[in-house]
């Protein structure tokens, strides 16, 4: 590839022209986000450890499914297709 000469250069789209930003996914094929595909089965164990909490009277059980509830619901939420 040749260089090119002082007088020209190569210019990029601007980001304006190139439009909005996408946000990570696992392509068009399966139209689902990165957020949405982690933080949905990070909810659902969350809230079966909240439940497993209960049940068996452990606060460890409490605090590691409320955690991975709440870390689920804001992945889950930030999500932008579906």
């Amino acid at each position: 590839m040749t260089r090119l000469s002082g007088d020209r250069r190569e210019v990029n789209p601007s980001r304006r022209a190139r439009g909005d930003r996408r946000g990570p996914s696992f392509g068009p094929r399966l139209n689902v986000s990165v957020p949405i595909s982690f933080g949905l089965p990070l909810l659902v164990v969350g809230v079966f450890l909240i439940f497993t909490a209960a049940s068996t009277d452990r606060a460890m059980l409490l605090v590691l499914g409320g955690a991975c509830a709440i870390a689920g619901a804001l992945l889950f939420a930030s999500g932008k297709r579906l």
